[in-house]
């Protein structure tokens, strides 16, 4: 029995692991992606897009266009099938671009694209999309380096207000490197995930800031709109953490009986790849059983990263704790594909946050924002969401969701 089933036997709160998506009938019709495979288990009864699931498991590199950087196959590293792209960037080239160009174009209304990535330092690659005008979106997704070689969830980054999604004839990957340096990186399952009906929403919040209960509960339930915050069981008493004032845990009871998830942010909010395996589990367990013991069993299966931050044994042992755990990316984001790393922004200004919801209504995307001491800029970005968040639900545009959601209705 590993230490995840352990602590959900003694708990009664056992939590999912990661949710992958079955190979769903692909983009290309000689694509080998196994076509008889169910519907996803997060919603059985989803009527999916044909389109969604594996489009290219990079098995034949010749159908890639190479511009700047070196491409190989590297067939000690796959995602799926035998073998995953290797594309080096040398000091002097600074970006590389693969390219494929399809015989037809693509209906891609309703997905949204994604690819598998590692990368042997932090790259930030953009997977680009160009319709038969040659009009273009573009996503992008932060990758850290040295961790496994696995699907990511991609956001909108820059879209032409022309770019028709039904008839998509390019899909590229670029990568953009300082002079002098070298990456390298690996591709592999290039994919489509579904997207919403409508524009979906996380309201989060880190570090059990008191402004949790004084400033964002008041104005959330004017309008009924959930939220979730991410609490340091170490910080839960009243008093102040740096200067700052922590919630209690009666404060946290009337979050949560408010329709709130009071989830695991970690026991002291280390930075965890600095810590070896076992202290790092001994701030991510105890932060999970101390919400298990107080009654918050609900919101203990779901962790956001202190700062983040994480490695590659961060994230296995918040996989083997959580349903999910909460990092970084970009908004309007397809179902989740990586339950390890869902994706959220963090303090996002107020100009930040309009971007971000009407790139969510216009794309029918998911997306997760999250605040800390709710004052000053920030005060003024949250009360900026609320507002057009009421404008966009009052019109059916949009939907405020908790983790439970995510994982119950959008994992892919």
């Amino acid at each position: 029995m590993n230490r995840r089933t352990y602590l959900a036997a003694a708990t009664s709160a056992a939590g999912l692991g990661l949710a992958g998506c079955a190979d769903l009938p692909a983009l290309d019709e000689d694509a080998e992606n196994g076509d008889d495979s169910s519907p996803p288990a997060s919603d059985p009864a989803a009527d999916l897009p044909d389109v969604a699931g594996t489009v290219d498991d990079f098995e034949d590199l010749e159908a890639w266009a190479v511009a700047g950087g070196t491409l190989t196959a590297d067939p000690d590293r796959a995602a799926v099938g035998s073998q995953s792209a290797r594309l080096t960037v040398g000091e002097t080239e600074q970006m590389a671009r693969l390219t494929r160009t399809f015989a037809d174009p693509r209906d891609l209304t309703d997905v949204v694209p994604g690819v598998a990535v590692a990368a042997d330092e932090l790259v930030v690659p953009w997977l680009r999309l160009v319709d038969d005008e040659g009009a273009a979106i573009e996503y992008r997704r932060g990758i850290v380096g040295d961790l496994p070689l696995e699907r990511y969830n991609f956001g909108v980054s820059e879209t032409d207000p022309a770019f028709d999604a039904a008839s998509v004839r390019k899909v590229s990957l670029r990568l953009w490197t300082t002079e002098g340096d070298r990456r390298t990186v690996w591709f592999d399952d290039l994919h489509f995930t579904p997207r919403p009906e409508t524009g979906q929403v996380m309201i989060q919040f880190d570090d059990a800031h008191v402004t949790d209960y004084t400033e964002a509960l008041p104005r959330l339930e004017s309008y009924d709109y959930p939220a979730t915050t991410f609490v340091n069981s170490g910080y839960i008493g009243g008093g102040d953490v740096g200067g700052d004032s922590r919630l209690t845990v009666d404060q946290l009871r009337e979050l949560r009986d408010a329709g709130w998830c009071v989830a695991n942010h970690a026991k002291n909010h280390p930075k965890l790849p600095e810590l070896d395996a076992d202290e790092q589990e001994t701030q991510i367990r105890a932060g999970k059983e101390w919400l298990v013991e107080r009654g918050f069993e609900d919101g203990a299966d779901y962790f956001a990263y202190p700062f983040g931050q994480y490695d590659a044994t961060s994230i296995e042992l918040v996989d083997e704790y959580h349903s999910i755990g909460f990092g970084g990316g970009p908004p309007a984001q397809g179902y989740t594909t990586n339950t390890k790393l869902a994706s959220r922004i963090g303090n996002p200004s107020a100009d930040r946050v309009r971007t971000a919801l009407e790139h969510t209504v216009e794309r029918r995307g998911i997306t997760g924002l999250f605040f800390h001491r709710l004052e000053g800029d920030h005060l003024e970005a949250f009360e900026t969401m609320i507002e057009m968040i009421r404008e966009y639900e009052s019109k059916g545009k949009l939907e405020v969701i908790l983790p439970r959601d995510l994982e119950e209705r959008f994992l892919f």
